[in-house]
């Protein structure tokens, strides 16, 4: 495995999902933000007090083998998928995409924990057999504040690009109560990551196909970071002579 890969896109992805998650979900802080402003390290030391423990769980798309048993795809549903499998390749990098995604999700979990998130990982290697529904259930299991899957996409048609988030749909059968703050958890990171990694931004699918998001209980979203049978798309993504970004000169962005 090439520990070198991506290193801008995952030091920018880091960045982008941390602070504006943080936005998203801390709205204790923004209160105390509008009534402090006469001083920043007041701001600073009063919102971080204010800030709540949050729990996010991180899913990276995939495995080393897919899982061609089959599951429902939500509680209590007729219809079936497969239960994982080992996702796509990219065209011109020729990295596999369950690599990709394990390599960014590392990098995203070591970031949120260094900000004092706690954060739980859905598999830490490549060899594991873990279905989309008991990825979710993990999420579940720890009451995650957000559940983040991280893939990359594939299309028949080498001209696609660009980024796009996924979660369910408001009439969602198995989770509609949770569409509001999945849309707005998908919406928030889709624009960070565009604006953070210049990749083309797409817009949030809702759709009720997922497995993985059927089973959540707890707001979800899916990043589909670009497509690895684009050129651009997959170079970015996986272009090792890339150096991450110091974070810390955009941590004022969360406050």
């Amino acid at each position: 495995m090439n520990s070198g890969i991506g290193m801008k896109l995952r030091g920018l992805l880091n960045i982008g999902l941390c602070l504006m998650f943080l936005t998203a979900c801390q709205t204790s802080s923004e209160v105390v933000e509008d009534e402090v402003t006469d001083n920043d390290e007041e701001i600073i030391e009063t919102t971080e007090e204010a800030v709540p423990s949050k729990v996010i769980v991180i899913d990276p798309g995939h495995q080393l083998y897919g899982n061609s048993e089959t599951e429902p795809i939500g509680p209590g549903a007729s219809e079936t998928k497969a239960k994982v499998t080992s996702g796509t390749c990219g065209t011109y990098s020729h990295v596999a995409e369950y690599e990709l995604n394990l390599q960014i999700s590392l990098q995203l979990r070591d970031e949120l924990e260094d900000r004092g998130y706690t954060v739980i990982m859905t598999r830490e290697s490549n060899n594991v057999d873990i279905s989309n529904s008991e990825r979710a259930e993990i999420a579940n299991a720890y009451h995650a504040d957000a559940f983040i899957r991280i893939h990359a996409n594939g299309s028949d048609d080498a001209s696609d690009n660009g980024a796009m988030t996924i979660c369910q749909t408001s009439s969602n059968p198995y989770n509609s109560a949770y569409y509001s703050e999945s849309y707005a958890l998908s919406s928030c990171v889709l624009d960070a990551y565009c604006t953070s990694t210049g990749i083309r931004k797409q817009y949030v699918w809702e759709t009720d196909s997922m497995s993985g998001i059927n089973w959540c209980q707890v707001p979800v979203t899916i990043l589909e970071m670009g497509y690895m049978t684009n050129e651009s798309d997959d170079l970015n993504m996986t272009d090792s002579s890339f150096q991450k970004k110091d974070g810390s000169r955009y941590c004022q962005w969360d406050r």
